[in-house]
């Protein structure tokens, strides 16, 4: 019941709250365009000072444009957390259970489900069959090893091992809801409030009303990236025009828009960084908790099955597929502690969540390209630590990854070489300078050389 109650208060808390964010913007327009704009800059009492039509301009502009940037990405970022907050499906088993109990409820007498019905729905939180094969290699115990069932592909099942990456417990399935009786996508996470599984799921958070997931994620770190800005701009000119008024008197509501401005200032600002953080690593609020210690298991496909040795580490398969010319086998890995599958670089981090172009970073327009799951390798794109986990276990060559380490070294520096040379003009020349000298000195020595030669054989 306690459980109950608090998911109740978390969710009307989460309806609450966005109408008094848009009370106290509200009221902060207010006091900024009336009280200080208006009356103390623009048409101030002959015997408090004298205009300053210019001021007051140029704190009404820039104020008009940061709040429309903040009411507009507020707007977006709320319309996405409601419309299309990133649930994933619930499992027939769900929706056959939840008919079944809706059926009890209106026949207002407890009437057992047929046994036919219970024996297709199973018990709550089973995780039905496949006609996977795991095997076990050596090193492993044979306990370990499931053998083949005769019952029906689970459904849904497909749309993993169609895909050559994806998340999965120790037997090589993926990862099973026992609440919503489906399984898991990768980095998906079961939200207690909503009750429901969400992709790349952030947290819940009361002040947009709902949870920031993949589809909200870039709208959440632009709100609050001009939520600082916003409030900073306040703070700095509400400080100054309280300091100025200190000696004969500050209205109240200059002191009360000061404090929120301080106040919200602190908080946007930490949850500013920790936002951007998350974005350059490629994480969330929820994978960050375990981000050090965490240990990713991953079903990765095998196009060829490499050739056990004793000097690797051992590992299990799984073959998924009914036709036996038309299976799919995938070895079972582990990363290192700490390690992240899906970490692509800063930069590219940072594109996969806020966009490819520079307008994309600071206008709420067009959701994450992460969002997109038309891959087919895997529903996010993964980075250098499976080619490495690839490369331990002989699934791809030692050689071809050792060898695209230093090519994509030697195409940094020469993007940086290229970017140096076009920045600096004298350095170019001095570049230019070094190599005509160093021609010229492979000519000298070419001509000492010669004449060496020619004074040998004239001896």
């Amino acid at each position: 019941m306690a459980s109950v109650n608090q998911k109740a208060i978390n969710l009307w808390t989460a309806r609450v709250i966005p109408v008094v964010l848009i009370g106290l913007a509200g009221y902060a327009t207010w006091v900024v365009i009336v009280l200080v704009c208006i009356d103390y800059l623009l048409k101030p009492s002959p015997a408090i000072r004298e205009p300053r039509p210019g001021a007051g301009i140029a704190i009404l502009t820039v104020y008009a444009c940061l709040l429309l940037f903040l009411a507009l990405t507020y707007f977006r970022l709320t319309y996405t957390v409601i419309a299309n907050p990133g649930y994933t499906p619930r499992g027939p088993q769900w929706h056959a259970q939840n008919s079944s109990k809706r059926q009890r409820r209106r026949s207002s007498r407890a009437v057992a489900p047929p046994p036919d019905l219970e024996k297709q729905n199973g018990s709550l939180g089973e995780q039905p069959a496949f006609n996977g094969v795991l095997s076990a290699s050596p090193g492993v115990p044979a306990s370990s090893a499931y053998g083949p069932t005769d019952d029906a592909l689970a459904p849904g099942l497909q749309n993993f091992y169609k895909r050559d990456v994806f998340s999965c417990e120790s037997d090589g399935r993926p990862i099973w809801c026992s609440t919503c009786l489906n399984w898991k996508l990768d980095r998906a996470h079961h939200c207690r409030e909503v009750g429901r599984c969400v992709r790349k799921m952030d947290h819940f958070c009361p002040w947009v009303g709902g949870i920031v997931s993949e589809t909200s994620q870039k709208f959440f770190v632009l709100f609050v990236c001009w939520g600082t800005i916003y409030c900073v701009f306040v703070l700095i000119f509400m400080a100054k025009f309280v300091a100025e008024r200190a000696p004969i008197g500050v209205n109240i509501h200059w002191i009360v828009l000061l404090c929120m401005a301080g106040l919200f200032s602190l908080f946007l600002l930490g949850m500013s960084g920790s936002s951007l953080q998350f974005v350059f690593q490629n994480t969330t609020t929820i994978e960050n908790l375990s981000r050090k210690t965490k240990v990713w298991q991953l079903a990765v496909l095998m196009p060829r099955v490499p050739a056990h040795s004793y000097n690797r580490p051992p590992y299990r398969t799984i073959t998924y597929g009914q036709d036996p010319n038309n299976t799919r086998t995938f070895a079972i890995l582990h990363s290192r502690p700490g390690e992240n599958p899906w970490d692509l670089g800063h930069f590219r981090n940072f594109k996969s969540v806020m966009g490819e172009h520079w307008y994309d970073w600071i206008l709420p327009i067009k959701p994450s390209p992460c969002a997109n799951h038309d891959r087919q390798d895997c529903h996010f794109e993964i980075g250098p630590a499976v080619e490495r986990m690839k490369s331990e276990v002989g699934i791809i060559s030692h050689t071809a990854f050792d060898e695209e380490k230093p090519r994509r070294h030697r195409r940094r520096r020469r993007r940086r070489s290229t970017h140096t040379r076009s920045a600096d003009p004298a350095a170019e020349n001095n570049e230019t300078r070094r190599e005509e000298r160093r021609k010229k000195g492979r000519g000298h020595s070419s001509l000492r050389n010669e004449s060496r030669r020619d004074s040998g054989v004239d001896r």
